[in-house]
């Protein structure tokens, strides 16, 4: 797999957990879902940092 479709599969990831996080927001594993979906939307940013240094 590509950087590009790593890159895309990281934020369809993040997107779905903050959607599912955010729907069940009033339950603690759903603010851990809406967390996780907030740095997995990071993630890619500091991929593409990454490979810009390489």
């Amino acid at each position: 797999m590509d950087n590009f479709h790593l890159m895309i599969s990281l934020l369809v990831a993040g997107f779905l957990l903050l959607g599912i996080g955010f729907t069940f927001r009033e339950k603690e594993w759903g603010v851990w879902m809406t967390g996780a979906g907030g740095l997995s939307m990071l993630a890619p940013i500091a991929l593409g940092i990454y490979i810009g240094l390489n």
